[in-house]
């Protein structure tokens, strides 16, 4: 998942080494062995306190927040990309720490991590940097939204990891969006329709933004996926 983030993350900054970046995952998951990391709680020290990985609380909507090496170099970034952190270093760690699991969480409007270690299932947000409790999870929607939404364990569902790149494929669509950068918003529909390639959703997305952006398919028809 990491390599498919940062082949991602190339295609926006043309000539980024993704071999070299890979191996600064590598070194990184030996420190978290040294550290060591062997729970789900030393696995937040380790990142949050100990690597010092946070939310970009005061730059939130910059497009460096959704390119991992990025996220690797300044290790600030949005939920989504710190979630990649987190669940490359898990999967980097086993089979060394075979009772540590982890996966994605698509909680609405601000992804989550949920692990499993020889003292139970917790609920981690790699924004805060922290393990949080259900109602705490809770709170992020009623801060974003403005009121308390009902307790809905459809919240905590499992994101895949077609799910998870989708979903940052999805901030980065949207930040170009608004930055009208159209070439980056079709080449981020482009990359979501690599990973869901029938998807009714995504494929009317892609005609009426190619319609709306370049007079219709015509006129950019080599950059559509088939």
């Amino acid at each position: 998942m990491a390599k498919c983030a940062l082949i991602v993350a190339g295609h926006f900054q043309p000539g980024l080494n993704v071999d070299a970046e890979l191996t600064r995952i590598d070194a990184l998951a030996t420190q978290a062995i040294e550290w060591p990391v062997v729970d789900s709680k030393t696995l937040v020290d380790f990142l949050a306190n100990g690597q010092g990985f946070t939310g970009n609380k005061h730059n939130y909507h910059s497009v460096a927040n959704s390119l991992l090496n990025h996220v690797l170099t300044t290790k600030r970034g949005i939920p989504i990309t710190l979630a990649i952190v987190y669940i490359t270093i898990v999967k980097r760690l086993q089979p060394q720490v075979k009772h540590l699991a982890i996966r994605g969480i698509n909680f609405p409007a601000h992804f989550l991590l949920g692990t499993t270690d020889q003292y139970g299932e917790l609920l981690i947000d790699p924004f805060a940097g922290k393990i949080v409790g259900r109602d705490e999870c809770y709170d992020i929607i009623a801060n974003l939204y403005g009121q308390q939404p009902e307790h809905d364990e459809r919240y905590f569902q499992t994101a895949d990891n077609r799910q998870l790149l989708r979903r940052m494929l999805e901030n980065l669509k949207s930040i170009h969006l608004q930055k009208n950068d159209h070439d980056y918003v079709i080449d981020c529909l482009d990359f979501q329709l690599m990973l869901y390639p029938e998807n009714p959703e995504l494929l009317q997305q892609q005609q009426e933004l190619l319609t709306q952006f370049r007079g219709g398919i015509d006129t950019g028809g080599d950059r559509l996926l088939q």
